[in-house]
């Protein structure tokens, strides 16, 4: 086995631990990073074959990471987190990941674990898996939900919206449409209506639940 490797984690200790079961693997750390800015560069300087990164980095999480780098994004990714939690197994699949390790069970077998995703595997415990697959059923319903309400929205109560998720006032929102105080709290009562809500911040606080907004 061989191939090059990024290893992305905030402590050393795990570093340590990642660091040694690559070499178990065959597997060469072309670099070692403490930040998900670092582990970024490092991917697009060196090119890796794989990326294993902590979920826990410092600046941001290691789903964000693997979110940032795109198509930069190495071809065989191993996700490491504290816990066997369906939702973050389902984010890791959907980024692209190969395997996922947790840090009680997972380090033990992870140069094994390398090795099946260097070589193109995908190395998910059958347990792992199955929590992914219950996750999957809400995010399929909140995703038909969040359809169904954008399909009730006329494009200026979306406008509205995303002013109002912004931390605009009704006076200013009717500023930038180029609307009347009076008409904006027309959509605004519509709004209240469509999404189930009696307050403004119950209203961006169920769009952001639902994907309409980003907070």
């Amino acid at each position: 086995m061989s191939g090059h490797a990024v290893v992305a984690a905030a402590h050393d200790a795990l570093r340590g631990v990642l660091d040694r079961a690559c070499r178990e693997a065959g597997v060469v750390v072309v670099d070692r990073a403490a930040t998900a800015e670092a582990a970024a560069a490092a991917c697009r300087a060196t090119l890796p074959d794989v990326l294993i990164v902590d979920v826990d980095l410092p600046d941001v999480d290691g789903f964000r990471l693997l979110s940032d780098l795109g198509s930069d994004r190495p071809a065989s990714v191993v996700v490491v987190a504290d816990r066997p939690d369906g939702d973050l197994v389902l984010r890791a699949l959907r980024l692209g990941a190969r395997a996922f390790v947790t840090k009680a069970d997972g380090l033990r077998e992870l140069g094994g674990t390398i090795s099946r995703v260097v070589a193109g595997e995908r190395a998910i415990a059958p347990e792992l898996e199955e929590g992914a697959r219950r996750a999957l059923g809400p995010l399929a319903r909140r995703a038909r939900e969040s359809a169904d309400v954008a399909a009730g929205l006329s494009r200026r109560e979306r406008q509205v919206l995303d002013l109002l998720s912004r931390g605009l006032t009704v006076g200013q929102a009717a500023s930038r449409l180029g609307l009347s105080p009076r008409t904006v709290e027309s959509h605004v009562a519509k709004l209240y209506r469509k999404l189930g809500v009696r307050t403004r911040l119950q209203a961006v606080s169920r769009a952001a639940t639902l994907g309409l907004v980003e907070l």
